[in-house]
């Protein structure tokens, strides 16, 4: 019974080193959404603002144009803002 009761806390240990490692992998919870680069498809409008999107795949800010509307909070106004937010 106690080796049942060993494993079982170590089980739930590893589960929660693991679960650590994730959330200090992204910076910030904003740097884990979908980049802002290719909209979101529902939503078009005509504003021109240049802006940065942090891409996961590649731990890269990339320059998009933003239209003005929709998209998430993947969107900075700088790519110094990007990178100190989220890349590693």
């Amino acid at each position: 019974m106690k080796m049942k009761l060993l494993n079982f806390h170590f089980a739930i240990i590893v589960i929660l080193i693991s679960l650590a490692a994730n959330v200090i992998a992204i910076k910030d919870a904003v740097c884990g959404l979908p980049d802002s680069a290719d909209g979101d498809g529902k939503i078009a409008c005509v504003a021109y603002i240049p802006s940065w999107t942090y891409r996961s795949a590649t731990n890269e800010c990339i320059q998009f144009i933003y239209g003005g509307c929709g998209g998430n909070k993947n969107r900075f106004f700088t790519q110094e803002d990007c990178e100190n937010k989220c890349k590693e």
